[in-house]
């Protein structure tokens, strides 16, 4: 049981994405498309999702998707970079210093 526990704090650990150091995030721009990114620095910390629908005819369509993916800060880079997805392409860049 011990051992299990050790394994799930050790691949709990693992979970977290790395910040994106300034040399990966200068290459990041609009119109990219998420697989290249996330190809590029990795899996992110968080992502959330929106859609956009339209109402014809008593049913809901959806007219496009909105997704945020979130690489947090850490000690040795203080940054944390957002970047936001319309339609899978980046319409925004972010990047917060960790105060």
């Amino acid at each position: 049981m011990k051992k299990l526990a050790c394994l799930a704090l050790l691949f709990a650990g693992a979970a977290h994405a790395a910040p994106i150091p300034f040399e990966t995030y200068i290459k990041l721009h609009n119109g990219m498309l998420e697989a290249e990114v996330v190809s590029m620095v990795g899996a992110p910390d968080y992502s959330s999702d929106s859609n956009q629908g339209q109402l014809t005819g008593g049913r809901v369509t959806t007219v496009s998707t909105t997704r945020q993916l979130s690489w947090l800060a850490n000690g040795q880079i203080p940054y944390t970079t957002i970047v936001t997805l319309r339609d899978g392409v980046v319409v925004d860049i972010k990047r917060d210093k960790k105060l």
